[in-house]
């Protein structure tokens, strides 16, 4: 037995696989939540301390995204060599302390530094808990699991629009930062003290001894793999539209359709917990139509990815900010159906020694395009466009111009299909 396969849980029962895949549910939403607070309260921040658009985009996507998507690298390297559980524990602190220092910045530069300290943390949440999840979960139940761990995201975005919000409509938008660092310090209390770390490949019988894993392996595994290269530009493309729209929902229906702070979390944040049936929905449906026929894992990605498109252009054009809130009701129910279904195939294709980083490398350019470049290319747009129109309607046209990345998105899901058709017939039998 390798240094890796010597885990003191070597044979975890089902009940601890749900006690993991709950807990690290709770970290994934407060990371979520944490991130949110920003797009939500940007309007707020905005008139406080004199930003423009692009400087908001700069703060809520590219500069976030950097760093983000960078030390996840290094940091998943290392969960795959640790104890991955209390890896992830220490990265919940590091993001929940930065988040609570993001409400006494006093400028620009103040707040960058904040939300810097805020990707640094939240880079190493992630990938981890995918391999955690692999290693608690069997091959043909890893959609599910993973599309419930999902659910995570919309939960976390409704928390923190709608708990931002209220709290900066009665307290003030520094406030709202600083009141809601502080689950995430009881969530990383909780993972090391319920969730133990699982034997790396457990349940992966196939797979030959587990090994310490050399620099780049995961890397040359991605390139070998038409499946992965097109989900990770995919899932890429999915992310530039998908964090572009999500950073500027808010500000849309505050500055184009007249709504006010308050209203966003009454009617813009129970919205975001529709998310929740797609994330579910997605995962079942890939695990249910997979057995038989793998590709499922791409379709399911494809279809729902184009679905959203009309509807979020319908929102964006409607005439009344209750008319967009209607309308994004659907591409909100659908934007996390790809998740499960993707991130499953993904950890299905890799070994289990470099799951994290494999998950870790598509991340990287995932978060870089989506969330680096999703709100920062929409707020220049807008800056642009406000010299020959109105701020409001600047705003909408720049988003509509994103809606375009959920249509290459789909094609790129679909192409994967057809690879993943010839790449993993052995899926089926997983």
């Amino acid at each position: 037995m390798t240094q890796l396969d010597a885990s003191r849980d070597a044979d975890a029962p089902a009940g601890r696989a749900w006690t993991a895949l709950i807990v690290l549910g709770v970290v994934y939403l407060i990371n979520f939540m944490d991130r949110q607070l920003f797009a939500v309260l940007q309007e707020d921040i905005r008139a406080d301390l004199g930003l423009n658009d692009t400087q908001l985009a700069l703060l809520g996507g590219t500069m976030f995204a950097v760093f983000y998507a960078t030390l996840g690298l290094p940091l998943a390297w290392l969960a795959d060599r640790t104890n991955r559980v209390r890896l992830i524990a220490a990265c919940c602190v590091v993001w929940s302390a930065f988040t609570a220092l993001s409400g006494l910045a006093a400028g620009f530069w103040q707040m960058a530094l904040a939300r810097i300290g805020v990707a640094s943390g939240e880079a190493g949440g992630v990938a981890p808990s995918y391999a955690v999840i692999s290693d608690y979960f069997p091959a043909g139940r890893r959609g599910l699991a993973i599309g419930l761990f999902s659910i995570g995201a919309p939960l976390g975005i409704a928390a923190g629009s709608a708990l931002g919000a209220l709290i900066a409509a009665a307290l003030g938008w520094r406030w709202a930062f600083m009141l809601l660092a502080r689950p995430g310090l009881g969530a990383a209390l909780a993972l090391v003290l319920l969730v133990r770390e699982p034997r790396r490949g457990r349940l992966d019988p196939a797979v030959e001894a587990i090994s310490i894993p050399r620099p780049f392996d995961a890397a040359r595994a991605i390139l070998a793999s038409p499946t992965l290269i097109l989900l990770t530009l995919g899932a890429a493309a999915t992310s530039f539209a998908g964090y572009g729209m999500y950073q500027w929902l808010p500000s849309f229906l505050i500055r184009s359709q007249g709504l006010v702070m308050a209203e966003i979390g009454q009617f813009l944040a129970p919205l975001f917990l529709l998310g929740v049936l797609g994330a579910i929905g997605g995962g079942w449906l890939a695990d249910r139509f997979g057995r038989t026929h793998p590709a499922a894992y791409a379709l399911i990605p494809a279809v729902t990815v184009l679905a959203m498109a009309p509807f979020f252009l319908a929102a964006l054009m409607a005439d009344s900010g209750y008319a967009s809130l209607v309308l994004l009701a659907v591409p909100i129910s659908l934007a996390y159906a790809w998740l499960g279904p993707g991130l499953a195939a993904v950890q299905t294709l890799s070994r289990p020694e470099h799951r994290a980083t494999t998950a870790a490398i598509i991340a990287f350019f995932n978060n870089l395009i989506g969330i680096g470049l999703g709100p920062l290319a929409i707020g220049a747009v807008s800056d642009f466009l406000k010299n020959h129109m109105s701020e409001g309607d600047a705003l909408r046209y720049a988003l509509m111009a994103g809606v375009a990345m959920f249509l290459i998105a789909s094609g790129l899901f679909f192409a994967a299909a057809a690879t993943m058709r010839r790449e993993v017939p052995a899926l089926a039998k997983a």
